[in-house]
């Protein structure tokens, strides 16, 4: 979010008075903690803060709440199946910068069960997970590739990076604890207000990983889901942006077995494992 150098207009006021309210509770919250009790944002003492400690950022407290409470509602449900369409900015043979867009369909059931599609003009891939083995299913080239898996959803994951060179982005909402999952990462956040996303009221969060910045638009109210989200990679060159919007959130339609076995559609080869990998890193490559 840029606002040095630009017009404030009253939504930048109203934003910079949120920003400026963050600060100030960070220091009252820094101010009063017990000697040697550390405050939710920043380890202080009562004595002079060293400049390393004074160094870092606030994490408002109001942020932290709106988070906790969207990885709780996801890591606590037994099932889930969403929509999301996806669109990543790349770089054009020629220099350009261009966005590429893709739909993904998630289906998860806790604590062992996963099924993923992903279809663009490019790609059109599964995944399947059934708490023995992965598989990737490559639709558009009728391939795939599958190796045993541990009985951990979080655990399979991690395997599907490792082995299949997939990176899914989408994966801190599946893991077994969401909040844990982003909240260790998190250097900085604030809650930037209420804003409605695709006409559903939701709060705007912001946080900083580091060399990742990362904001999250909430739904508001019963069901706290996520509805849009951006990545943006500062250490990579013209920090290029990932942007989901998600859709059709469902956690009362049971998932059964069957959603979850792989299947060879007729005709399909099966390859190495290591030639899918270096496929799928080729295209990561691309953003496609």
């Amino acid at each position: 979010m840029k606002i040095f150098g630009r017009p404030i207009d009253p939504i930048r006021q109203s934003v910079l008075r949120r920003l400026f309210s963050a600060i100030v509770s960070y220091v009252l919250l820094s101010l009063l903690a017990p000697l040697g009790t550390p405050c939710v944002t920043a380890a202080s003492a009562p004595a002079a803060p060293t400049s390393d400690a004074a160094a870092k950022p606030a994490i408002d407290p109001r942020a932290d709440e709106f988070l906790k409470r969207m990885g709780d509602y996801l890591g606590q449900a037994p099932w889930f199946s969403v929509d999301a369409e996806v669109w990543q900015d790349v770089t054009l043979p020629s220099g350009q910068r261009a966005q590429a867009g893709r739909t993904v369909t998630l289906q998860v059931r806790r604590p062992d069960r996963f099924h993923a599609e992903v279809r663009s003009t490019r790609r059109n891939c599964a995944i399947f997970y059934d708490g023995k083995s992965i598989t990737l299913l490559n639709r558009a080239e009728n391939f795939y590739g599958s190796v045993p898996a541990p009985p951990s959803l979080d655990e399979a994951l991690d395997l599907a990076c490792d082995r299949f060179g997939i990176t899914m982005p989408l994966e801190d909402l599946v893991v077994s604890d969401p909040y844990h999952n982003v909240r260790q990462k998190v250097v900085s956040g604030y809650d930037i207000g209420p804003v409605t996303v695709l006409g559903i009221p939701c709060e705007h969060l912001t946080f900083s990983l580091g060399t990742v910045d990362w904001q999250v638009w909430i739904e508001d109210g019963a069901k706290p889901v996520p509805r849009k989200i951006v990545f943006t990679y500062k250490d990579e060159e013209g920090s290029p942006e990932f942007t989901a919007i998600f859709s059709n959130w469902d956690f009362d339609t049971k998932l059964p077995d069957f959603l979850f076995a792989f299947v060879p559609p007729a005709g399909a080869t099966k390859i190495p494992v290591a030639e899918i990998k270096a496929k799928n890193d080729a295209r990561n490559k691309e953003g496609k």
